[in-house]
């Protein structure tokens, strides 16, 4: 006779039953703290190396620009996009957390991608298919993961996701592969390029989401009118815009017809951040973020677009609009907040958060107009020392919430 499936009090007592460490409970506790650490570290040494042109350890692997590239966006960014997603699956699913040993033994992957890069100099040539071995690990596994748990939770409507975080997985095998010179179908730059722009459609498709969802809860606690539009066509338009305008700057020769394609996309999300009533949550930081870290998605499209219009503007200022600004303030965001809300501390900015979103800001225009030709050096002494600034204070100042309990 077959059993009946557990009720919902039974499958919320299933996941106070937990007896392990609290530091791998949920998935944004070791993951949100490996972001914000390695973040920190890998900006460290890229920004020594520019000053002082020494390399403080041999990149013997890599050139120090794809080391900066693939630590950023196949090492930093991973680790805060499963942060999130280990711990908003289960609520989108109604399926356990990943936890205990499972959390602990996907966290030391992606430690061991991280130390395997520092240390690739030291492996011979002949081995360094053992270093991208280890290294692409982390993303097949945690792709593997989300995957089954979204489709044994039926969750269709997060099908994207799996696709978007497989396609960082395969991207992330494609650079290794483009360096050891097995398959090169495009440059390294172009590659990671690919990652940027996977992270611009999950930033739409997410956050697409959460800041109106946020920013209405905001509002209704505070009795302010009008609230956010709800989702609609002008949503399902932006997000295949994205899409178009992404997979035509990463894989397709510059064309002024691509450059009309960005700035069109570039408008609707503007539209569709108007949408949101952003303006009328300035006063508070923890949602205010939000709304300044999607607006980076318009800039990105707006120089993108005229990039391919006119030659003044190149298309690396758009590049790090988007990486920069869209994925260092939307990350930064999305940690503080699921942090304070998954152990019990106000939804608020203290002083000391809303720092973290000043210095990030900071960063991110100082990269951007530093790129755009206005004095470069300085500008990226500037963006990095603020970038590093930020996020040690956001691992000083919210470690004490991932190693203990509400």
């Amino acid at each position: 006779m077959a059993s009946a499936p557990p009720s919902s009090a039974s499958r919320i007592n299933n996941r106070r039953m937990y007896n392990g460490p609290l530091f791998f409970k949920q998935g944004f506790r070791p993951f949100f703290l490996g972001a914000g650490l390695w973040s920190a570290v890998a900006m460290i040494v890229w920004l020594l190396y520019l000053t002082t042109g020494e390399r403080f350890y041999s990149f013997g692997y890599l050139t120090p620009h794809e080391w900066h590239m693939h630590e950023m966006l196949y090492g930093f960014l991973p680790a805060a996009i499963a942060g999130f997603l280990l711990t908003a699956v289960p609520n989108w699913t109604g399926r356990l957390p990943v936890r205990g040993l499972p959390l602990a033994l996907l966290s030391t992957l992606w430690l061991a991608g991280r130390l395997v890069m520092l240390a690739a100099s030291i492996i011979p040539e002949p081995y360094h298919i053992i270093v991208a071995c280890i290294d692409g690990l982390f993303l097949v596994s945690f792709a593997l993961l989300i995957a089954r748990e979204i489709l044994s939770g039926k969750n269709w409507k997060n099908l994207p996701v799996v696709i978007i975080i497989s396609a960082l997985a395969i991207s992330n095998i494609v650079f290794h592969l483009s360096i050891l010179d097995w398959f090169s179908p495009l440059p390294v730059s172009q590659i990671a390029n690919s990652a940027i722009f996977l992270a611009v459609l999950l930033v739409t498709l997410i956050g697409g989401r959460i800041v109106p969802s946020f920013t209405r809860n905001w509002m209704v606690r505070n009795k302010i009118e009008p609230l956010p539009a709800p989702l609609d066509q002008i949503d399902k338009t932006g997000f295949l815009m994205v899409g178009l305008s992404a997979f035509l700057l990463a894989f397709a020769p510059p064309t002024p017809l691509t450059g009309i394609i960005c700035l069109l996309t570039a408008i609707v999300h503007l539209y569709r951040l108007s949408r949101w009533q952003g303006w009328s949550c300035y006063r508070e930081p923890l949602v205010f973020i939000l709304h300044i870290g999607y607006g980076w998605i318009a800039i990105g499209f707006t120089l993108a677009g005229l990039s391919m219009l006119f030659d003044e503007i190149p298309l690396i200022a758009a590049v790090h609009a988007f990486s920069a600004g869209m994925i260092g303030t939307m990350i930064l965001a999305v940690m503080t907040r699921a942090t304070r809300g998954h152990t019990g501390q106000p939804l608020e900015a203290d002083i000391g958060t809303t720092l973290i979103f000043i210095l990030i800001t900071l960063s991110a225009i100082t990269r951007v107009v530093s790129a755009l030709g206005t004095a470069p050096q300085w500008g990226y002494t500037i963006s990095g020392i603020t970038w590093i600034a930020a996020f040690l204070l956001f691992s000083a100042l919210y470690y004490p919430f991932f190693t203990k309990s509400k």
